[in-house]
């Protein structure tokens, strides 16, 4: 196993965790609230993200590549100092916008009085929260993984246990009284973690240095940008523009159908969260190492989230009766296979971009692809919006835009950097898997287990015959695994 794939398989334990832990908030959140108040949430949600993106600026991506590639410890803090400051001078009007514009947000566009104070709380807990993206960067741009990781399993915990009571106790409103209260925790726990190893060399960025980080910064950080308030579009475009039209009942079917698919992201995520500062820093030292690096990698992490999605998909009528304990939310089980397809793809563009085009600094390819990906959804579902089902056609445009984001992608690498990351193996297992998915909204459980196996065993054949996978490295994988575990038990048994 290589470091990098330990690294990813560390990554996504903590990621896996933090969802569980994530998966109980909502199993409890969703029971707790009617139908009805689960739309407002997602709803204030929705809007407050959207203008939140705003924010983003690209410097979490940006500062990260910049710290991997830091040639002096002491250039850390003033990338970090500088990026604050960058991030902050956006930050802060958002905050007065929705904070001093809710009333208007919520009556003039969605008629909805109970939206008010839920914005106005979002709001805070953007100020609040605002460096936490750049502090995640100081720790992962400088490797320090073991230490993230742990930060992410745990608060997971700690969000949970905010979440919970509030929710309990004060409803829609509870929710975004958490929302605050998490960001004031995490944001002091990510200083002292990000900053502990600095102690001595912090110091601010002098005009010369700031000029010299803002150049390097920006060179990057503005088409990340870009597709990071494009992609925020077009993650928020269902809710956003069902909830015009639509009940916020109808909003919270399609959005707890699009909460669920999210999930699949966990992967993609960490995957990201390890290639971007090892891969940025293998592209500037060792290109041939680097596409070397990057193919070992990504015919594995393909296969695994498939098979993921396979699964996800397969099994959800019966993973969201046990989470909401009963049918309430059945209405939304048409929309999970074209959402979970449109994520399956997305978590595709997500490790592409982070793997090969930040690393590569291919500015136009990031845009332009992003830009297909919302242009696609949004017009297409307002020119078919009107003819069938506004969810279904809301659900199936944003799997068609995600799939014309990544052929894009495939097209810039291919004639700016000469190499592919579509081969004819990838393509067929994608149509496998979603052959093998139509049966996900049957009701009958015998036929179900029967046709999981009998496809789970279709499914590792065809990985055989592309020669992605083999059955000496699944076997390594799953013995390395299973050793990890009780290392990792009898540490803790040792501790107690």
């Amino acid at each position: 196993m290589t470091r990098l794939v330990k690294l990813q398989a560390f990554s996504l334990t903590s990621r896996i965790i933090a969802m569980v832990l994530g998966l109980i908030e909502t199993f409890v959140v969703i029971r707790v609230l009617t139908v009805s108040e689960w739309g407002i949430v997602q709803l204030a949600v929705s809007v407050g993200g959207a203008f939140g993106i705003y924010q983003h600026l690209g410097l979490a991506s940006g500062s990260t590549r910049e710290i991997a590639a830091a040639q002096s410890d002491e250039d850390v803090p003033k990338i970090f100092f500088t990026s604050v400051f960058i991030r902050y001078l956006a930050t802060i009007p958002i905050f007065a916008f929705l904070f001093f514009f809710a009333e208007r947000i919520a009556l003039d566009q969605y008629n909805e009085a109970a939206l008010i104070f839920p914005i106005r709380l979002y709001a805070v807990a953007l100020l609040i929260g605002g460096s936490q993206s750049i502090l995640n960067s100081v720790i992962s741009g400088t490797r320090r993984f073991k230490a993230l990781f742990l930060y992410q399993a745990i608060i997971a915990f700690v969000n949970l246990c905010f979440y919970v009571p509030l929710v309990y106790f004060f409803n829609v409103n509870g929710y975004f009284y958490a929302m605050v209260a998490f960001n004031i925790v995490s944001t002091i726990t990510l200083i002292f973690i990000a900053f502990k190893p600095y102690i001595g060399m912090i110091s601010l960025p002098g005009k010369k240095d700031f000029i010299r980080i803002l150049k390097q910064l920006v060179s990057i950080s503005l088409a990340i940008y870009v597709v990071k308030v494009i992609y925020t579009w077009w993650e928020k475009s269902g809710p956003l523009l069902l909830g015009r039209d639509l009940s916020t009942e109808m909003v919270a079917f399609f959005a707890f159908a699009l909460l669920y698919s999210k999930k699949l992201m966990l992967i993609s995520d960490s995957i990201t969260t390890v290639n971007l500062p090892v891969l940025s820093e293998s592209y500037v030292n060792d290109h041939e190492e680097f596409k070397s690096t990057f193919f070992q990698n990504f015919d594995k992490i393909f296969v695994f989230i498939l098979a993921s999605g396979f699964f996800a998909i397969f099994w959800c009528r019966e993973i969201f009766y046990i989470l909401v304990g009963g049918t309430r939310y059945d209405p939304a089980i048409p929309l999970v296979l074209p959402l979970m397809l449109a994520f399956i793809l997305y978590s595709f563009v997500n490790i592409v971009e982070s793997s090969i085009l930040i690393p590569a600094k291919r500015v136009l390819a990031m845009i332009v692809s992003f830009a297909l990906m919302l242009i696609v959804t949004v017009s297409g579902f307002f020119l078919t919006g009107g003819l069938i089902d506004p969810m279904i056609s809301m659900a199936y445009f944003l799997a068609l835009g995600a799939l014309l984001a990544l052929c894009s992608m495939e097209v810039f690498i291919r004639i700016k950097l000469k190499f592919g990351f579509i081969r004819l193996g990838h393509v067929l297992l994608f149509i496998q898997i979603i052959a093998m998915s139509l049966p996900y909204a049957s009701q009958n459980i015998f036929l179900k287990l029967v046709l999981f196996v009998i496809f789970g065993l279709l499914y590792w054949k065809a990985v055989l015959l592309t020669g992605f996978m083999t059955n000496e490295q699944l076997v390594s994988l799953l013995k390395k695994g299973i050793f990890w575990i009780k290392g990792q038990v009898r540490q803790l048994s040792l501790r107690s």
